[in-house]
């Protein structure tokens, strides 16, 4: 009955990636975004695995293998292309084929080096971590373990940098739009646990397996990958922080008369304010709902950089909050004039409180 059921999942697993990454292929292509082509290789390599799933477990030698060749290095290598779907997502622009290559070649090299080592030593598949223990330091055994601890290793360094980078990423959207509330972000904080969930579970597979603990895990993988393929399907790459993980170029110091550079710089700043002054006050661009900093600089004839500066200097405040508080000022301004409405003086002061701002 239980060996049944394993089946059934197996295949319904097999059916959802393989269905899923063809979906998503058109997709991507669709739409041509880097995630998305990221995402369809992690679904067609899941369908691998569950095709390679579907065969062995037809094979009385192989006993829910834990560690051999046909679990540790296919299934392991999940993690990575994991990871680099997730980096995508965190820092837009960041994976290219090059960096790609740069944080599997250990996986790969390692994968190599058993692969040789078969020719040398008699290929041996254990049922547990203390199983293998026994066996060190033959070259095949550890092999095995290297590749393991080097996955643990790779996975918390990457938990980590996705953990950074998604709170670096939250406030880079903030800073750079208005209005956020059709960007999805909620999901991008939590979606990590997806590589932690699969960490831990490789990890506690190590120590013992079974039919329960097998049907567990498909159950899970259905449930987290369903979740995660109806994020993605959603999500889309706003295209003003498409290189924010890229720091800014510097410029280059101009060596001159340091009075005359701070004269200059003053001039700058003053003819700035009183462009933003104009793009505010007489044009209020702040009604666009899609305003971004970009578009607001280039109104003002700057670039992003100098005008947050302004803001953040002069004002205290992000280019949100500034926008926001104009649209609060613009919106409370005809209440406050109406004096026939006969407004309480708390909600008036609460407006005031909420729309002072400093001019620019």
């Amino acid at each position: 009955m239980l060996e049944n059921l394993t089946y059934f999942l197996n295949g319904a697993s097999l059916s959802f990636f393989a269905m899923g990454a063809f979906h998503m292929a058109i997709y991507a292509r669709q739409s041509k975004s880097r995630p998305h082509y990221l995402f369809t290789i992690c679904l067609i390599w899941m369908a691998l695995i569950e095709l390679k799933e579907f065969f062995l477990s037809h094979d009385a030698a192989y006993n829910y293998e834990i560690l051999g060749p046909g679990f540790t290095f296919p299934d392991l290598f999940t993690l990575a292309l994991l990871s680099l779907f997730f980096f995508e997502l965190v820092m837009p622009g960041r994976i290219t084929a090059r960096y790609s290559l740069k944080l599997l070649s250990p996986f790969v090299l390692l994968g190599g080096a058993y692969w040789l080592g078969t020719a040398f030593e008699p290929r041996t598949v254990y049922a547990s971590l203390p199983e293998l223990l026994k066996d060190l330091p033959s070259f095949l055994p550890t092999v095995i373990l290297l590749y393991t601890l080097y996955t643990v290793g790779y996975c918390l360094f990457a938990l980590t940098r996705i953990v950074l980078y998604s709170i670096r990423y939250s406030r880079e959207i903030a800073q750079a739009y208005s209005f956020t509330e059709r960007i999805h972000l909620q999901w991008l904080r939590w979606m990590s646990a997806l590589l932690a969930f699969y960490l831990l579970s490789y990890i506690i597979i190590l120590f013992f397996s079974n039919i329960w603990f097998t049907i567990l895990i498909y159950i899970l993988t259905l449930t987290v990958w369903g979740i995660l393929y109806g994020c993605i399907l959603q999500y889309r790459i706003p295209d003003i922080i498409r290189d924010y993980w890229q720091p800014l170029p510097e410029e280059e110091p101009i060596e001159e008369n340091p009075e005359i550079n701070l004269a200059e710089g003053k001039g700058r700043a003053a003819s700035l304010r009183e462009q933003l002054q104009e793009a505010i006050v007489q044009r209020k661009l702040y009604l666009n709902p899609g305003l971004t900093i970009i578009d607001l600089a280039c109104e003002c004839g700057t670039n992003r950089t100098q005008l947050s500066l302004l803001l953040n200097k002069e004002l205290g405040l992000s280019f949100r909050d500034y926008i926001n508080h104009c649209r609060i000022q613009y919106a409370a301004l005809p209440l406050l004039e109406d004096e026939e409405a006969g407004h309480k003086i708390e909600e008036v002061a609460l407006l005031l409180s909420l729309i002072h701002i400093s001019e620019p």
